[in-house]
């Protein structure tokens, strides 16, 4: 079995162009990143998922 997955492209423009959802998620990312910008890889992939749904 192959992992795939599609990076997230970003959304275009200012950061008071982005909705509040969009800042939010960004915010959130950079949290559990520890303000990293890590590379996307399957395993963090699966992780971030394994994370978000344990909710």
């Amino acid at each position: 079995m192959t992992d795939l997955f599609i990076t997230p492209m970003g959304p275009l423009g200012q950061w008071d162009q982005l909705s509040e959802n969009e800042k939010a998620w960004v915010e959130f990312i950079r949290v559990i990143s520890a303000g990293r910008d890590p590379k996307i890889t399957p395993e963090r992939v699966r992780k971030l998922r394994e994370l978000l749904d344990a909710g």
